[in-house]
């Protein structure tokens, strides 16, 4: 008979270390599938806000002129060693258009690097599975568009910051790193300052203002040296854009009812962060808190961080007058909230304890952030014409109705899929599947109990005659 323990590396493993090893294999090729499917199974391209961008940096590199655009250069800037070989190489929009998927890249091998010893392994890995495979992030990673510096800046910042054993040097990278990527994005200098004050409240510390400070200055100083006047944001042509995209509306600028931003921002079907973030509405506070280690990371504490700058961001966007960030697919401004939302959700599909209605919950958002990342990779081309037809007179069809959310409407439009995107669709089942599983076995384990609980009290109070 087979022996139950086999030899590894010259000593005795037990099944359960095999196992280990090959759930941990599995998991980890999962993920670098999942990452040569974005930046290779994708078409990278520079466009709209991107295409400003790119040509505001080679202004710079190429002619020694700053641009006055209104788009910050503190993330393009950091894509200069792609500018240089995409120049040597000869093909300068096709090394660009890559620079977001290696910032992204990055940013998941940097937060591997500082959780790997300080988290459980299993959660670790599942967390960045769901940032993979379970969000938005696909369209973010295909142009040369600002907001993936800014979430990996800040979402990678905040976590070098809060771990505890880390030399000091790694805390204070991880306050430069949070206080670039939020002055990439002036409008998320509140975020940043809601970052910074909970800091500051609960360490009762005053040091926590300087990254807050140096996020505005930095603000405030990219205007003076690119504008000549520290407050001129580079929005001189707000009222004409807005009244040629959306002449309809007339809108502009900061123009936008608050509350109903707020509410479109949150619960609109087509924009709305509580369909394109769904693990955002877990309830985790308890099981992170169980999952503290005094000596690693705040998990609790790194979430809350997390959505108090997403937090931020709704406030900052609720009354600007593109609060949905235009034609995008998805929530284009809030890409930060992939990270806290696959936190939360990572954490329930490996918490055990969860009772049943728990276990529904957990699966019902697993459902849709596999969904959310099959579609925002295999079908984020695909656009209801419908909302940007005439001058985009009905665009609001695209924002606020499910037939036409880009969430829902590759049900509506049923387009035709290649070979190539059955295969990409194959490895979101895959990923569902795999983490799936086990929630699933709970359940029914859970529902068996029921059911025998049910029918034998039903048999106990009634009696059944012929």
């Amino acid at each position: 008979m087979a022996s139950t323990v086999e030899q590894v590396g010259g000593r005795q493993a037990a099944p359960e270390v095999t196992s280990g090893r090959l759930v941990a294999g599995v998991e980890t090729a999962l993920i670098l599938v999942g990452v040569v499917l974005l930046a290779a199974g994708q078409h990278h391209q520079i466009t709209s806000d991107g295409r400003a961008r790119f040509e505001a940096l080679g202004q710079l590199l190429d002619h020694g002129r700053l641009s006055a655009n209104q788009y910050s250069l503190i993330g393009p800037l950091f894509a200069t060693p792609l500018w240089i070989a995409g120049r040597l190489a000869g093909h300068l929009e096709g090394w660009l258009s890559q620079y977001n998927m290696v910032v992204f890249a990055l940013g998941l091998a940097t937060m591997y690097a500082l959780l790997r010893n300080r988290m459980d392994r299993v959660l670790l890995r599942r967390f960045l599975l769901l940032v993979v495979a379970g969000s938005m992030v696909a369209p973010h990673v295909t142009d040369f568009y600002g907001e993936v510096f800014t979430a990996m800046g800040v979402g990678v910042g905040v976590l070098a910051a809060l771990v505890r054993a880390a030399a000091p040097g790694t805390r204070i990278a991880g306050w430069a790193a949070v206080a670039l990527g939020a002055a990439n994005t002036p409008a998320s200098l509140i975020g940043l300052g809601l970052v910074g004050g909970s800091q500051a409240l609960h360490t009762r510390r005053w040091r926590y203002a300087v990254p807050v400070l140096a996020g505005a200055l930095l603000v405030l100083g990219e205007a003076w040296v690119r504008r000549g006047n520290p407050l001129h944001n580079g929005y001189p042509g707000t009222v004409q854009i807005a009244k040629t995209v959306m002449p309809y509306s007339g809108r502009d600028g900061f123009s936008y009812p608050f509350l109903l931003g707020i509410l479109a921002i949150v619960f609109s079907f087509g924009k709305g962060i509580l369909w394109y973030l769904p693990g955002l509405v877990l309830p985790i506070r308890r099981k992170l808190r169980e999952l503290h280690d005094p000596a690693g990371v705040d998990l609790w504490r790194l979430w809350l961080l997390w959505t108090l700058f997403l937090a931020g961001l709704v406030l900052a966007y609720a009354s600007w007058w593109s609060w949905y960030g235009g034609m995008y697919w998805g929530p284009r401004f809030f890409l930060v909230g992939v990270l806290p939302a696959s936190l939360a959700l990572a954490v329930c599909l490996r918490y055990e304890r969860a009772g049943l209605l728990g276990n529904l919950a957990t699966l019902g958002v697993l459902g849709l952030a596999g969904w959310i990342g099959a579609d925002s990779n295999v079908f984020g081309g695909l656009w209801a014409w419908t909302c940007y037809e005439n001058y985009y007179a009905l665009e609001a069809l695209c924002h606020f109705t499910p037939e036409f959310s880009a969430l829902w409407y590759p049900f509506v439009a049923r387009p035709p899929v290649t070979g190539g995107q059955l295969l990409t669709l194959g490895y979101y089942a895959a990923v569902f599947g795999w983490l799936a599983t086990p929630v699933l076995v709970r359940v029914v384990g859970q529902l068996a109990d029921w059911l025998a609980l049910r029918s034998s009290a039903y048999l106990d109070r009634t009696h059944w005659r012929w």
